[in-house]
């Protein structure tokens, strides 16, 4: 076989057999998924191994360090291009909410906290007043919207008696500037990303990893507010960060297309002053519809998961 293979010119009988046995390598495999296709950093990956047999190696968890993307996927992510527009995109969200009759100090401590409690000790990512406030401020928005499924995929909604930050107008006008702004501004990001990336926004995904007791059917999310990051390396370390409770559970990466939760942004670094971008973290609100999750494959001992 290997000499015909060498001249270039199987037998039919050869190239069916071929054809037949031929098994992708679980690298190749993951890299042709809907969230991976036209990912560059994943296309790094691939194209800098020609193992055939090759599997996919996951950033490492490192206990106690900052969960963040190595320097070759911020190369690959156009990392300086979002560095130099975030003061400018910065200041389009700060006014695109400020048009929209929010007070600015309420914009201003908004901004301020997303921008230093959420990078934080999850403690005040998720207890602070403020971060405790935006929640609340997701649950009337949502009560008053989608009355019959609010708080119906959240596993630890606020306490019912937290004030909220916002009125349900005001959350309502911070939804909309992130879907607006993204719309207007992530396709240039696109265009910086080169030819061989995401043609589109419809193109560019967002992920979060979790480590679960089991393996999930829909999505849920354990508060109002949860991460998801645009980044690879990231979320394969969160996967992988287990508590006493989790041990013995699932790693898994859930993805989406980012239109399928751009209309439930409350924040994204980029459009956040001074937030850090080495995440590319988009902060979400939880999902007020069932939405099933597929299940692609198990790669290097991490589950894949997709809704859309």
């Amino acid at each position: 076989m290997s000499e015909v293979l060498g001249d270039d010119a199987l037998e039919d009988q050869d190239y069916d057999t071929y054809l037949e046995t031929y098994e992708p390598s679980e690298l190749l495999t993951y890299s042709t998924l809907d969230q991976y296709l036209n990912d560059p950093y994943v296309r790094h990956r691939l194209i800098g191994d020609s193992d055939s047999n090759s599997l996919v190696v996951r950033t490492a968890f490192e206990s106690g360090k900052t969960k963040v993307m190595g320097r070759k996927e911020l190369i690959e992510r156009q990392y300086e291009y979002l560095v130099q527009q975030q003061p400018k995109w910065s200041a389009e969200f700060h006014d695109y909410l400020l048009s929209g009759g929010i007070p600015k100090r309420k914009i201003s401590s908004f901004i301020d906290g997303v921008a230093t409690l959420w990078v934080g000790p999850p403690a005040d990512r998720q207890r602070s007043e403020l971060m405790l406030g935006v929640k609340a401020s997701i649950r009337d928005f949502d009560h008053l919207n989608f009355p019959r499924t609010a708080g119906k995929f959240t596993l630890k909604p606020v306490a019912n008696e937290t004030e909220p930050f916002f009125t349900p107008e005001e959350m309502e006008i911070v939804f909309n500037a992130n879907s607006g702004l993204i719309d207007a501004f992530l396709p240039d990001y696109i265009d910086a990303l080169g030819w061989d990336g995401p043609s589109s926004v419809s193109d560019l995904y967002v992920r979060r990893g979790v480590r679960l007791n089991e393996a999930p059917a829909i999505r849920t999310e354990l508060h109002e507010l949860s991460s998801y990051s645009l980044g690879v390396g990231t979320v394969e370390q969160f996967a992988q960060l287990w508590r006493s409770d989790t041990k013995d559970g699932v790693s898994i990466i859930i993805s989406a297309p980012l239109p399928a939760v751009q209309n439930r942004v409350v924040a994204f670094a980029p459009f956040i002053k001074q937030m850090s971008l080495e995440q590319m973290e988009l902060v979400l609100a939880p999902p007020v519809s069932k939405i099933l999750l597929e299940f692609q494959g198990e790669f290097s001992d991490i589950s894949e998961y997709l809704f859309k």
